[in-house]
């Protein structure tokens, strides 16, 4: 999958699966250990070793090669695989193991009283339903991934050599590890890695923004639903993925993330869904006809709306209340993941006239949201943190009132 940059910081996700024009050559993997201190020793694994296809390697056009990375002792003897480069794994994938190991935070990966599988009506499958009420920003899930691999992996490396790599990587994994992955439900068929990565892959960031994609064994039990009660966040730092509440669950609710970008009406979203092999049946895609061509409406006056709030020319139309109004059609459409958004829009907006109680009021809002939503985007939380500590400091301070703030 590939995920685009959409307004309000949000992403759309897109499939980019294609297949490498290069002949395929099947070489054998070779194993070498990364330094002589983790060579196993009475038949214990590794901590950390390299498998280099080096025939397959040294016919990618790249300048770096791509190998298999295994920490089999990572997240309490969990283990993590990696598929990547080696200037990855040296400038960021080593990074977060060593500040893991630091730390010997193996922590609690699941919040286990919180939900439970269960088998979803018509073509959901398994998903997770609260066994008790959630309250908004509860942590559920908190996971590092089984696999990561390089997307750029798909264009260097012939497909018959990838998709062993991948096999050897889950392989290498820990039997418990290695078991919940191969768990995990395919769709496409055809090479069993492969498939399960197309399933259920998130892409995150490792080297450069969106360039990895992971398997997350508990997060990717987690049903679609283009208006979801819980939301997801991956910590580059930590090498983690967590999954919050956005709101308020009761006892016996599913809980459900959203695959796409929200912010998008029903043919945008209907059309991305589909190329995950299903239909949505949530309750924003099974309004009856009139109430959905209401929402289609509401998500153009949304991105209206914030085009003119994030206009900060003479011409912007940008006033409070047209920041209230953006506000209150994030709320009718259940736009929970991305409300914090409209919220630091509706702050800037009224900072910009002068207004300080009530930027002061739309910042609380963003900053209660958004330790949720950008928990770990940490600009985003502090400039909106640093703003309600000093709203006439701030860039936008007086900026529509008459007195311009450079």
């Amino acid at each position: 999958m590939r995920i685009k940059r959409g307004i309000l910081g949000a992403y759309i996700i897109f499939p980019t699966w294609t297949h490498s024009i290069q002949p395929h050559s099947p070489a054998p993997l070779h194993v070498s250990y990364v330094d002589k201190a983790s060579c196993p020793a009475d038949g214990q694994a590794a901590r950390i070793f390299k498998i280099k296809d080096e025939a397959d390697a040294a016919k990618q056009a790249c300048t770096d090669r791509y190998s298999i990375y295994t920490d089999a002792h990572f997240w309490g003897e969990r283990g993590i695989s990696f598929v990547t480069t080696e200037s990855v794994f040296r400038s960021a994938v080593s990074e977060g193991l060593d500040r893991h190991y630091r730390r010997d935070a193996a922590g609690s990966a699941v919040a286990r009283d919180a939900f439970a599988e269960r088998r979803m009506d018509g073509e959901k499958g398994v998903g997770l339903v609260a066994r008790r009420a959630l309250p908004r920003g509860e942590l559920l899930i908190w996971e590092p991934p089984t696999l990561v691999v390089h997307l750029d992996a798909r264009r260097h490396v012939p497909d018959q050599a990838r998709l062993r790599m991948q096999r050897a990587a889950v392989e290498a994994l820990p039997l418990e590890a290695r078991s919940e992955t191969l768990r995990l439900m395919g769709h496409w068929g055809g090479d069993e890695i492969e498939d399960r990565l197309r399933t259920n892959s998130f892409t995150i960031s490792l080297g450069e923004p969106m360039d990895h994609h992971a398997l997350f064994t508990q997060t990717s039990r987690l049903n679609h639903a283009c208006r979801p009660n819980c939301v997801y966040q991956f910590d580059r730092r930590t090498l983690t993925h967590k999954v919050y509440t956005i709101q308020d669950v009761e006892p016996g609710q599913e809980l459900t993330i959203s695959y796409i970008e929200p912010i998008a009406t029903y043919e945008e979203r209907r059309q991305i869904i589909q190329t995950w092999g299903f239909n949505c049946s949530c309750s924003a895609c099974e309004l009856p006809e009139a109430e959905r061509r209401d929402s289609d409406r509401s998500i153009g006056l949304i991105r209206e709306y914030t085009r003119e709030l994030q206009d900060w020319t003479d011409q912007s139309r940008g006033t409070p209340g047209l920041a209230e109004r953006l506000v209150r059609l994030y709320r009718e459409e259940r736009l929970y993941t991305d409300v914090a958004d409209a919220f630091q829009l509706a702050a800037w907006a009224y900072g910009a006239v002068r207004d300080r109680y009530n930027a002061l009021r739309m910042a609380s809002c963003a900053v209660g949201y958004g330790l949720t939503a950008w928990r770990e985007m940490g600009i985003r939380i502090n400039d909106t943190l640093l703003f309600m500590m000093d709203p006439e400091a701030h860039w936008t301070w007086g900026k529509r009132g008459g007195g311009k703030v450079q």
